[in-house]
């Protein structure tokens, strides 16, 4: 009987022993476990994420093309690169202007975007700064804003049906510029024209590059009206579509077309091409190109070129842009 108790006590301290010692290499075997798995699934967090952010820089990316056909006075996109992390990114977008026949170094773009599709402006330093007095709110709208990367006038416009105190006429001060200046011009028109009417006014040699559009609704002429406000090429609230020489991004085709791919699948630019959906679309809901009214242009050249523009009755103001010297010849 002693005998047996004492190979049972046995047994249990054996048994001890070996649960503890199981104990020891199940948490051994799970750390290794751990060690091995943790990096691995980092390794494919980390590379899943990135490649969803890569694929929303992307994305973003062209919205910004899209975007900039809408509303880029004069503005083109040249390069754009990003930096992608774990929740997103930034997206640089470098722009030129076309001044004549050159093109022109313009102000970068910084945009934040994150995984879940949407992006929002980096300013930084960088925005329109004022160099003139105003005696009134209604004045200081029509006071030349310089861009403060690139140090040159920023190009404003007057909608037609708004009345203003005062209108700049930048086409009668052409004459003052030297014979080397080469400029660019914003014209604001009395009216809304079709393109086509538009362009049979315009003299002969005078080739627009951007056309504004009139996508503005009711309550936003109404807003601007008790202020007087002008349009500066700066703004969100400025539509329209570089001229049919740049295509495939220009024209009126590929205008309605980036307004119905943005107010579909954008969320960032979704509200701005909503904007000028709703103000041009027509009684039987679609967008075309009978909706598209043009008031105002951009148009580059000399001085002497665009002195042909004086005394046209359909242009109610215009403004300087850039002024740039050239001492190549300027192909007519």
């Amino acid at each position: 009987m002693v005998s047996d108790l004492n190979h049972f006590s046995f047994d249990e301290k054996e048994t001890k022993k070996l649960i503890r010692k199981a104990k020891v290499w199940s948490t051994l075997r799970t750390i290794g476990i751990v060690i091995i798995i943790t990096p691995i699934t980092l390794l494919l967090l980390w590379y899943g994420f990135r490649q969803w952010s890569h694929a929303e820089a992307q994305k973003t990316m062209n919205e910004i093309i899209a975007f900039n056909e809408i509303s880029g006075p004069n503005t083109h996109i040249s390069n754009q690169t990003y930096q992608a992390n774990w929740f997103g990114g930034e997206i640089e977008t470098k722009t030129y202007k076309v001044i004549g026949n050159k093109p022109y170094i313009w102000e970068p773009v910084e945009r934040k975007y994150n995984l879940l599709g949407s992006s929002s402006r980096e300013y930084g330093s960088f925005g329109p700064i004022a160099m003139e007095k105003s005696e009134s709110l209604a004045e200081s709208s029509q006071l030349y804003r310089y861009n403060a990367y690139t140090g040159d006038r920023e190009l404003f416009f007057y909608h037609p049906k708004i009345t203003y105190d005062r209108y700049r006429d930048s086409i009668s001060e052409l004459d003052k510029l030297k014979k080397t200046n080469v400029v660019e011009l914003g014209l604001s028109f009395d009216q809304p024209y079709t393109l086509q009417e538009i362009e049979d006014r315009l003299p002969p040699g005078i080739h627009p590059v951007w056309w504004w559009v009139d996508a503005y609704k009711d309550d936003r002429i109404t807003y601007m009206s008790q202020g007087q406000q002008t349009v500066n090429a700066e703004s969100v609230f400025v539509y329209g579509f570089h001229a049919e020489q740049f295509e495939p991004f220009g024209g009126v085709d590929s205008f309605i077309a980036n307004i119905e791919q943005l107010r579909k699948q954008s969320k960032s630019f979704k509200w701005s091409a909503e904007q000028a959906y709703e103000s041009l679309v027509g009684d039987n809901g679609k967008l075309e190109e009978q909706d598209i009214k043009i008031i105002g242009a951009i148009v580059t050249g000399t001085a002497e070129q665009l002195g042909t523009l004086r005394n046209q009755p359909y242009i109610r103001a215009s403004t300087f842009g850039v002024i740039t010297e050239t001492i190549d010849s300027f192909d007519e």
